[in-house]
Parts: structure tokens; sequence; C-alpha cells
């Protein structure tokens, strides 16, 4: 049995262009894709990042992406935890 996926948020933080915080799947990219379409954003607004595909996140999205199930974790877990998925995922082909 797999582990349930989990859709992780950080705090958001301030950026020459406001505030904002990012979001992983501590699973996959497809959970990712699946759950930021929910959140009615479009995939042109996915972070393709090498070292940590992300979506970024404005605080009001941050609030419903919480409100949909996401998990708030430190900047350092969530790099961590997406960072782990996003190399399994590689290694397997995905």
């Amino acid at each position: 049995v797999l582990p349930r996926a989990v859709i992780l948020v950080d705090k958001s933080r301030r950026y020459p262009s406001g505030y904002w915080c990012h979001m992983v799947s501590d699973s996959s990219l497809g959970e990712l894709h699946d759950f930021a379409r929910r959140l009615g954003l479009r995939r042109e607004q996915f972070q393709e990042h090498g070292r940590l595909p992300h979506y970024d996140l404005r605080p009001e999205v941050r609030e419903k992406a919480l409100s949909l199930g996401a998990e708030a974790v430190s900047s350092k877990e969530l790099f961590r935890r997406g960072r782990e998925a996003f190399l399994r995922e590689r290694s397997m082909g995905g």
C-alpha cells in the first residue's frame, strides 16, 4: 500500500514582486498538477526548476490550498520532502 500523497506549502515570504509561497507534492508531479488545477492554477504557472519543481502561490491561494487539505510545513521540510519525491519519481522514469 502506497502512503497517502500530500501537497505541501511553506510560509508566505516577501519577494520583490510581493508575498509568495511554494507548493510541492511529496509523491508525484501528476498529483501536484491535479491539485493546482483544483486551485484554479494553469499549467503555465508551474515552475519547472531542476532542483525542485513547484508552483508559486499568493497568500490567498495558499489559504485555499490549506482548506483543500495541503499541509503547512517549513521551507526546509518542503524542500526536503519535495526533492526526495522528485528524485524518486525521476529515477522510476516518471
